[in-house]
């Protein structure tokens, strides 16, 4: 689910030599709003964040604690001093609830950079769900923490009243196309099933995860077809989903074709 959120300063660009310290500056408004949705170790401080999330079972807690340890590695790989979650690995937190920043846009940069207080400031925040959640219910809790950080909430461009009116202004959207998150427990019969499938294909312990991330409609299909999903990642990790040069590494590709043909080959037994 992702949120547009758009800030609001003056209604036109001020020379900061001349207006700097009286006229409020959006990207600095925008920046204190932001930061007051997580505290340091990373955990969202929205109220009800964390409200109804699921627990996962303990076949669950089995699979993470027999996935691989390697944390260490992805941090030297990815020149990351430190991760959030106040010591979790990644197999444990991605089974919370996130708040991620997609972007922020306020004012210009580099060579096209002007000594400017910028009208405005936005942020696309990202809102990562998981089974228990309400995709509506979580974009409500943001909004509810925006207005508790006083600002005036709106769905428009404010008006030349609200201007004069409400010092703090936000204009939040919510994004169609949103929806719940979905997980099905792995100690069901074809959960089982496709693991042994997968696991047929390769010399090495399978990793088993619970969770992954990924925008995948899957509570779609479990709420109309009244049955479960199940995923079966073929992509090697360091893929670079969504960013400059993803890829697919070639074995993965030829591997896949196998793994997936041992899980079509399942013989219904449920």
């Amino acid at each position: 689910q992702n949120v547009d959120v758009t800030v609001y300063g003056a209604k036109r660009p001020l020379h900061s030599g001349h207006y700097g310290n009286w006229a409020p500056n959006p990207a600095m408004l925008l920046a204190r709003l932001l930061a007051s949705m997580k505290d340091d170790t990373g955990r969202v401080t929205i109220a009800g964040w964390y409200d109804g999330v699921e627990p996962i079972g303990e076949a669950e807690k089995r699979a993470i604690a027999e996935a691989p340890a390697y944390d260490d590695q992805l941090r030297s790989q990815l020149g990351l001093a430190r991760t959030e979650g106040n010591g979790a690995s990644l197999l444990e937190l991605i089974n919370q609830p996130s708040l991620n920043i997609n972007g922020i846009s306020s004012g210009d940069v580099g060579a096209l950079a002007r000594n400017v207080i910028p009208t405005t400031a936005t942020a696309v925040l990202d809102l990562r769900l998981v089974k228990g959640n309400d995709h509506q219910r979580q974009v409500q809790r943001l909004i509810d923490h925006i207005r508790k950080e006083s600002f005036y909430v709106i769905n428009h461009d404010p008006t030349d009243a609200e201007r004069r009116q409400h010092p703090l202004i936000a204009k939040v959207t919510a994004r169609s196309g949103g929806y719940n998150a979905e997980r099905t427990r792995m100690d069901l019969p074809i959960s089982v099933a496709v693991i042994a499938a997968v696991q047929s294909t390769s010399k090495d312990p399978i990793v088993r995860l619970p969770t992954s991330g990924g925008s995948l409609p899957l509570s779609i299909i479990t709420d109309h077809l009244r049955t479960v999903t199940i995923t079966v990642p073929i992509v090697n990790y360091d893929n670079n989903q969504h960013a400059e040069n993803e890829n697919l590494r070639l074995q993965n590709l030829w591997d896949g074709i196998e793994t997936l043909s041992a899980v079509m080959m399942i013989k219904p037994k449920f």
